[in-house]
């Protein structure tokens, strides 16, 4: 079934999940007349900015699917599984990183991959569910990942530090060795 309006999304849905208009009403917080309205084959009104957030927040869909249907949700959609992935695994790297720094054994790719995509899945379904545009999701990411790629850069460069300085401190106990047994 194709979906060209939002009017035909909406009943896309409501048919899809065997939902009522008052259903749909109860989980968005609109009221059941409106929501019925929007749903009209004909003459259907156009939800206005906060409606159309307030529709796809409660009903846990993409506003961008709500607003322009499927070809330019799939794109947003591998928009959003690279972001989430990319995002999803930082959590883990700052825990690998603290574990190699306390000489802990690191756990098992297996487990490493499970937790990122633990992550990442309540990264998706939040961001889905959010309201937002892909684009928006996409800013929003961008500066949360570019702040958390300069901490971590910041974390390496203090390791580095205190490799070197723990290096200097052994070159200095070989050479008072080296001195003392000569």
């Amino acid at each position: 079934m194709s979906a060209d309006s939002i009017a035909d999304r909406l009943r896309q849905l409501k048919d899809q999940n065997g939902w009522t208009a008052a259903q749909m009403a109860e989980m968005t917080g609109i009221s059941k007349r409106t929501i019925e309205s929007y749903m009209r084959r004909e003459n259907a009104p156009l939800p206005g900015v906060e409606a159309l957030q307030q529709i796809a927040r409660g009903l846990r869909i993409s506003l961008d699917w709500l607003l322009l249907g499927d070809a330019d949700a799939t794109l947003g959609g591998v928009l959003l599984v690279r972001l989430t992935a990319e995002r999803a695994a930082l959590p883990t790297l700052r825990n690998i990183i603290e574990t190699q720094r306390r000489n802990e054994q690191v756990p098992e790719p297996e487990f490493l991959a499970q937790e990122i995509g633990g992550h990442a899945a309540e990264m998706a379904e939040m961001l889905i569910t959010s309201g937002l545009t892909m684009m928006q999701i996409a800013a929003f990411i961008k500066i949360s990942n570019d702040a958390a790629e300069n901490a971590m850069k910041a974390k390496l460069v203090e390791l580095n530090n205190q490799l070197n300085e723990q290096r200097n401190q052994l070159d200095a106990l070989r050479a008072k060795g080296d001195t003392a047994s000569s």
